[in-house]
């Protein structure tokens, strides 16, 4: 791309909704505008490669280049649907942006970026006030044009709550389901061990930093499931964030909605909730709104599952229990989920 293209995409950063901070490389320090509406972006039910269209326009730039050109665009409320995948995260994210005026943005890959490098622990690129300021770019961005905005995270983001979650402006809730659902849903899945494994060395980083892991390529998929649900629920724990089921969702979805939004802190008017939890959102599969979708086919799939998957599920929670043995924060992690 030539440079005058690039410094127009720099120019209407701030200037309109339509470039996006797509991507962020948290070595070279460089993010990656691209053009895309604002409409596309808050109806994606990801925000990777998939949402970009044929021949996208795009660049990279330094990332305290786009922060200049970001300094204009006002700061809004943001907050941050954190959860355990593959439970829902989708369907809430989709019921609250019906629900409110809220900008509801989902699987940024930026923030992804920003987890993985967090789970470095020490090791991190970035220090705590420059996770800061890349963190208050990109909100200022996805809030942009909205009175706020609900950003549903990446599985593999839960990590994160803890340190966004310093600031009082920011909320913050945690969507999970019980761990004898979770490991039945994950295994279902026709990528499920690509999936479990993609991510797995990270989880594993995460959790060993504060209780004993048992090496991981001893695993079984079923203990590669347990380590997802566990990973993902103690950074909640850790964090202290407000707790939902996701069957609670399904079985009283106005009441749960209301209450996700009385803790993220957006304005959802009871009148606006019932039309979204009576439209057409709970009979849809989330990810690929085209399909049919709704409780009963979940039942169903869980249960086949318990049937089909059975032993490693067995395994998993077997897992579990050996973790909640040798760690408190494991324990607790079970028992409040019991």
């Amino acid at each position: 791309m030539n440079s005058a293209v690039s410094q127009q995409l720099l120019a209407d950063f701030a200037a309109g909704d339509d470039v996006f901070p797509h991507q962020y490389m948290t070595a070279p320090d460089q993010i990656l505008l691209v053009r895309l509406s604002g409409h596309a972006v808050r109806e994606a039910s990801f925000l990777d490669e998939r949402v970009l269209p044929a021949n996208a326009q795009g660049a990279w730039f330094a990332a305290a280049a786009v922060e200049r050109a970001g300094e204009s665009l006002p700061a809004a409320p943001v907050s941050y649907l954190f959860h355990a995948g593959h439970c829902g995260s989708t369907l809430a994210s989709r019921l609250l942006g019906a629900a409110s005026d809220a900008a509801g943005l989902r699987e940024p890959l930026p923030l992804r970026a920003l987890a993985f490098d967090a789970a470095e622990g020490g090791g991190a690129l970035l220090s705590s006030e420059i996770f800061e300021t890349r963190l208050g770019l990109f909100e200022r961005s996805w809030a942009r044009g909205a009175p706020g905005a609900v950003i549903k995270a990446t599985s593999i983001c839960t990590g994160l709550a803890a340190q966004i979650t310093k600031r009082d402006d920011r909320r913050a809730v945690y969507l999970a389901q019980k761990p004898q659902t979770h490991l039945a849903v994950l295994l279902a899945g026709k990528n499920a061990v690509g999936d479990l494994r993609a991510f797995a060395q990270m989880r594993w980083r995460r959790l060993n930093a504060f209780m004993p892991m048992p090496p991981l390529a001893e695993y079984s998929v079923g203990e590669l499931a347990a380590l997802a649900w566990l990973a993902e629920t103690a950074a909640a724990q850790e964090a202290g964030l407000v707790m939902f089921d996701f069957d609670r969702l399904l079985a009283s979805a106005a009441e749960t909605v209301a209450a996700l939004a009385a803790a993220l802190n957006v304005d959802a008017p009871q009148d606006r909730i019932d039309a979204a939890v009576s439209g057409p959102i709970l009979r849809q599969y989330s990810k690929a709104p085209d399909h049919a979708y709704d409780a009963g086919l979940r039942a169903e799939i869980i249960a086949k599952s318990q049937i089909d998957h059975g032993a490693e599920i067995r395994k998993g929670m077997a897992w579990l229990g050996h973790m909640a043995g040798d760690s408190p924060a494991a324990r607790a992690c079970l028992d409040r989920w019991a």
